[in-house]
């Protein structure tokens, strides 16, 4: 790019120069050009003649190339949040209602980041369906695309329709091998009804990547968890975008406050103005856009936004306390979201259920449990694991005393203290496809070998029955009748709920699946849980819960669960059934807190004794 730094003592270079930004310009420069070479060189930079700063940041030079290219933009206040914060943060989530200018933002961010970058940068589209993003977010690239190179003829990108791709390299370049990494591709997420994820992009590399999911509330999970792979690439970038409906879901997720803040569940103030907040992943933002704060509400801004009129349809058909009003004319998160889970991230790190455990003594009881599946149903994953409980050394102990001592040593029965449980271990069963070896044999060889090298005996180990005849067969033929099978499809146990709650659980749940996972909720909020993991408690703070007849707890059927996460939560199922085993083996659910204190109160009899006086007052004849 021709330009030169500001002449040292002041001199003002020959004619054909302009000075901008701390710099003299040829005038022969294009403007997108200079504008461009400023974005790549961070917006800013000091001028070594001067020792000045030239230039005037990031988000003023994409501005002013989204200007240049696309004059008929308008600029306001939610398309600035947008810019503003792509260029400043490493995840953008963006919630807001209908209409409110969340694709186009992240449209022209993404598609003037590519062209800048176009020898080096990967952009991945995804919505639901491929109609969607032909609908939406990829429609809306390829709209601005034609449009910036019918002013810009010499901008990158050439379009292959059929494959949704945008590419630098031209088609001349075929024979020589066209690298199809430096581009935009638009990736459905939905296929048959079934959600296929970012599988096929998992591990690219290239020097940017950028991830956009759009309609993000709709995606699976599994979205979320493709970042953190296409993290490892240096210079990432991911944005989300949606109409805020769920906390549990992708959108709620990645939207999720830091945890200083207390996440969701302390939840964050409803004023209804238009803001940001810190996310959980490093680096994060959410831009949160409120209807009732459209810089379109009088409808003069010439753009398609949210209006004060639209608003008001919407009042009048649904009401101002639906949830559709919250989501699609408010652009909030619904009140209440968590209040329904089985458990919450907020009572994990409360209760310490991720901490590492301070066990008393070394006499603790191993368990190995398993949830299995195989030969490919529903996707769902073998998962085997293994969890340890004993006692508890308390954090006010003294390991001194002559007590602590004692039962460290094992020389002293235990005094009055609690059991903690600690997740050591899970892991997916390989199962191969070899002819001649079933699949329940494999899973029995898996298990009893980790149990042998790990001194867990048989009768330590429980697992999921179900109605697979042939695995409860093969570990009685090949390892030990002695194994434990758990019916977690049947009815719920006449056992205690808890040490605290003197109620049958068959009174208190309406399945026994219900029960087994309570089970794991009990232990955390009681704080003896730990070692739990990042992926095991997200699975169980997906699953929701209702009341059912005679005024029972029962979680939300599996398949729903899945259809809103996208896949099944065999961590969780597979923890459940072994704390449920722990249960069995004498492990004791029962909080910290000291027996509530009963005050004596005669107050009852006096109150009788009035109401028997009044009574034979009443029936008592007076003398007149």
């Amino acid at each position: 790019m021709a330009y030169r730094s500001l002449a040292p003592h002041g001199n003002i270079p020959a004619k054909g120069f302009t000075e901008k930004y701390g710099l003299w310009i040829s005038d022969t420069v294009n403007p997108l050009n200079f504008e461009m070479e400023m974005i790549r060189r961070g917006g800013s930079f000091k001028n070594k003649t001067t020792n000045k700063i030239a230039g005037m940041g990031l988000a003023f030079h994409f501005k002013a190339c989204i200007r240049l290219i696309w004059p008929y933009v308008k600029f306001h206040k939610w398309l600035d949040m947008i810019i503003d914060n792509y260029v400043t943060h490493r995840t953008i989530v963006v919630i807001g209602p209908a209409s409110s200018g969340k694709t186009l933002g992240a449209a022209l961010c993404v598609l003037l980041d590519y062209y800048c970058y176009p020898s080096k940068t990967t952009v991945i589209i995804c919505s639901t369906t491929k109609e969607r993003l032909e609908d939406r977010i990829w429609g809306e690239i390829k709209k601005l695309h034609r449009d910036a190179c019918e002013r810009y003829s010499w901008l990158p990108g050439n379009l292959i329709e059929g494959r949704m791709r945008l590419v630098t390299d031209h088609r001349s370049m075929a024979k020589e091998g066209r690298d199809f990494r430096n581009g935009i591709i638009g990736v459905p997420c939905k296929r048959g009804g079934e959600y296929t994820g970012l599988g096929d992009f998992v591990g690219l590399k290239n020097a940017r990547v950028r991830l956009l999911g759009d309609e993000l509330s709709l995606l699976p999970r599994v979205w979320v968890d493709s970042i953190s792979n296409l993290d490892k690439n240096a210079d990432f970038k991911a944005v989300g975008l949606g109409n805020a409906k769920d906390t549990t879901d992708a959108l709620g997720i990645l939207a999720e406050p830091a945890t200083r803040l207390g996440g969701w569940e302390a939840g964050l103030d409803q004023v209804p103005i238009s803001k940001t907040w810190e996310i959980r992943r490093p680096n994060g933002i959410c831009i949160q856009l409120v209807g009732s704060e459209s810089p379109n509400l009088d409808g003069k801004l010439g753009i398609p936004l949210i209006t004060q009129e639209a608003i008001d349809r919407d009042v009048a058909f649904y009401g101002k306390d639906s949830l559709w009003f919250t989501m699609m004319c408010q652009g909030m998160m619904p009140r209440g979201q968590g209040s329904r889970r089985v458990l919450t991230r907020q009572q994990c790190d409360k209760n310490g259920a991720r901490n590492e455990p301070r066990w008393l003594n070394s006499q603790r009881t191993k368990i190995a449990f398993l949830d299995a599946a195989y030969r490919g149903v529903g996707g769902d994953r073998c998962i085997f694991g293994t969890l340890e409980f004993g006692y508890e050394l308390a954090v006010d102990d003294d390991p001194g005393s002559r007590i602590v001592t004692a039962i460290i040593n094992q020389s002293s029965p235990m005094p009055n203290r609690r059991h903690i449980l600690a997740l050591t271990f899970t892991t997916v069963v390989p199962i191969r496809n070899e002819p001649g070896i079933i699949p329940e044999d494999q899973i029995v060889a898996f298990v009893q070998k980790h149990c042998t090298d790990n001194n867990i005996p048989a009768e330590n180990f429980f697992y999921d029955s179900g109605m697979r005849t042939s695995l409860v067969q093969a570990f009685g033929r090949i390892w030990s009748p002695r194994v434990n099978s758990i019916d977690c499809g049947g009815k719920p146990t006449d056992r205690r709920v808890s040490g605290d709650i003197d109620l049958a659980c068959s009174a208190y749940y309406s399945k026994r699946i219900t029960e087994i996972w309570y089970s794991v909720a009990l232990t955390v909020q009681c704080g003896q849980f730990r070692g739990m993991t990042e992926d095991v408690m997200m699975e169980f703070c997906s699953r929701e819960y209702g009341i059912v007849g005679a005024n029972k707890i029962e979680v939300e059927p599996k398949d729903k669960m899945k259809e809103k996460t996208g896949r099944s939560p065999d961590l969780a199922d597979a923890v459940a059934i072994g704390v449920e085993g722990a249960r069995t083996r004498g492990f004791v659910i029962k909080s910290n807190r000291p027996p509530k204190l009963v005050k004596e109160d005669d107050g009852w009899k006096r109150e009788l004794r009035e109401r028997a006086q009044k009574l034979r007052e009443g029936r008592t004849l007076r003398a007149a």
